[in-house]
C-alpha cells in the first residue's frame, strides 16, 4: 500500500499508579504521568506505539501478519454524574479507508494493563475519525453514564494491519447533564480597540499550516461567572459582521493565536462557548482594527518633513517638502507595491493616482536620506 509516512520517534511503554487529571492537553513531548501505552495480547505491532508528538498523542500504522493493537490508557478516574461524558479531539492521516478500527474501552478492574478487564464502549471506522479532513482535528464524545459511581480506566485502542494513524488531543471528562453556558466576557482585544499591535511568527492557524502573511494576534477571553462551565468554544472571525469566514473549535480560553491577519484592517470576532448542554446564546460580536504595517511606518527623524494635499484624493496628490525627492512608492493595505515613481520624473512633486482603485494606501517617500510613510485615501 502506498502511503506518505509520517516520522515519529519510538516510545517505550511505561505505567504509573495514580489518578487521572483532566483535561489532558498533552502539552510537552512525553506521555503524561499516570498514562500507559502497550501493544495487544498477540504481540503484533512492536515497531509503532502511542507517543506524544508535541502537543497531541499519535500512533502510526504498521504491516503485520494479523492485527496490531496499540493501547493508550488513562490513569484511574472516578466517574460521577458531573463527569460521565468523555470528550476528545481526533483525526487520522488518510482520506482513503484502509480498514482500521478505533475503539474506546473501559475497565473497572484493579490493573491498567489487564486487557481482559476492558469492555468496548465505542467503535469507529476510519471515515468517522477522519471527520472534516485528514490531519484536521474534530471533536468526539462517548457516553460513560453506565459507569457513574465506579472508578475506571479508559483505553484508546487502534486495531489495524497496514491501516491508518490515530491522533487524539484535549481528552476530558465533563458533565453531560449541564445546561448551555452563558456568553464569555472580557475579550482581548477589547471591543472597538484600534491600532492593535500584530506579532510576527510562523504561519499556523491552530494545527493547520496556512500560506499567508504572518502577522498574528493571540486572542483571550474569560468564562462567565454564572451558568455551567464551558468545555469548548467556537472562534469566529471575519472582516464583515456577522463573522463567518474563519471558524475554529477551541478547547481553552488561555490564548488562541490567529496568523495571516492584515494591517489597517477592521475585524469582527465572536466566541461561542459550549458544553454538553449546547451553545451559549446571544454571544456578542466584537470588533477591532489592526495597526498600520510597521514596514511602512514613519522614520522618527523624518516627522513633518513631508505632507500631502489633498487627502482624500481623487486624481492627483501633491507632496509638499523642502527636500529633493529621490523616490515614491505607494502600497496597498496588503503591503503590495502598486506604484513606484522616480523623483526625477515628478512634475511639481505631483503624482497621478487616478488609476488606483478606491481604498486606503500608504505613500512612502524617500528624499536626501530621509523617509516617511503617509496614509492616503483614494476616492
Amino acid at each position: 500500500m502506498k502511503k506518505i509516512t509520517l516520522l515519529f520517534s519510538l516510545f517505550i511503554a511505561f505505567t504509573y499508579n495514580s489518578y487521572a487529571q483532566f483535561p489532558e492537553t498533552f502539552d510537552g513531548t512525553t506521555i503524561p504521568a499516570g498514562w500507559a501505552t502497550y501493544i495487544g495480547a498477540n504481540g503484533e505491532g512492536t515497531v509503532e506505539n502511542w507517543e506524544n508528538s508535541g502537543g497531541y498523542m499519535s500512533v502510526a500504522y504498521e504491516a503485520v501478519s494479523t492485527l496490531a493493537q496499540d493501547w493508550l490508557v488513562t490513569p484511574s478516574i472516578a466517574i460521577t454524574t458531573t463527569n460521565s461524558l468523555l470528550i476528545f479531539d481526533q483525526t487520522d492521516a488518510f482520506a482513503t479507508d484502509y480498514g482500521s478500527s478505533y475503539t474506546v474501552r473501559v475497565s473497572t478492574g484493579a490493573s491498567q494493563t489487564t486487557i481482559g478487564d476492558f469492555s468496548i464502549v465505542d467503535t469507529q471506522g476510519e471515515l468517522s475519525v477522519t471527520g472534516a479532513a485528514p490531519l484536521e482535528f474534530s471533536p468526539y464524545s462517548v457516553d460513560l453514564s453506565a459507569y457513574e459511581g465506579m472508578t475506571v480506566y479508559i483505553a484508546f485502542v487502534l486495531e489495524q494491519n497496514d491501516g491508518d494513524y490515530w491522533f487524539i488531543d484535549n481528552v476530558n471528562l465533563v458533565n453531560q447533564y449541564a445546561t448551555a453556558p452563558d456568553p464569555v466576557v472580557n475579550p482581548n482585544p477589547a471591543n472597538g480597540a484600534t491600532n492593535v499591535d500584530l506579532a510576527q511568527d510562523t504561519d499556523y492557524n491552530g494545527d493547520t499550516v496556512i500560506d499567508a502573511a504572518d502577522a498574528a494576534y493571540t486572542f483571550t477571553w474569560d468564562d462567565a461567572s454564572t451558568g455551567d462551565a464551558p468545555t469548548g468554544y467556537t472562534f469566529n472571525l471575519d472582516t464583515v459582521n456577522p463573522p463567518v469566514a474563519t471558524s475554529f473549535n477551541v478547547s481553552s480560553n488561555s490564548g488562541f493565536t490567529i496568523y495571516g491577519l492584515s494591517y489597517s484592517e477592521t475585524y469582527y470576532w465572536q466566541i461561542v462557548a459550549n458544553n454538553a448542554g449546547g451553545d451559549a446564546v446571544n454571544s456578542t460580536v466584537w470588533s477591532f482594527t489592526t495597526e498600520a504595517d510597521p514596514a511602512l511606518s514613519v522614520d522618527d527623524e523624518s516627522l513633518n518633513l513631508f505632507s500631502v494635499y489633498p487627502n482624500p484624493i481623487k486624481d492627483n496628490v501633491k507632496i509638499n517638502t523642502s527636500l529633493t525627492i529621490d523616490s515614491v512608492e505607494i502600497h496597498n493595505q496588503l503591503g503590495q507595491r502598486v506604484m513606484d515613481i522616480k523623483g526625477n520624473t515628478l512634475l511639481d512633486n505631483t503624482i497621478d493616482v487616478s488609476s488606483l482603485n478606491t481604498g486606503v494606501y500608504f505613500l512612502s517617500i524617500s528624499a536626501e536620506g530621509k523617509s516617511q510613510s503617509i496614509k492616503i485615501i483614494k476616492e
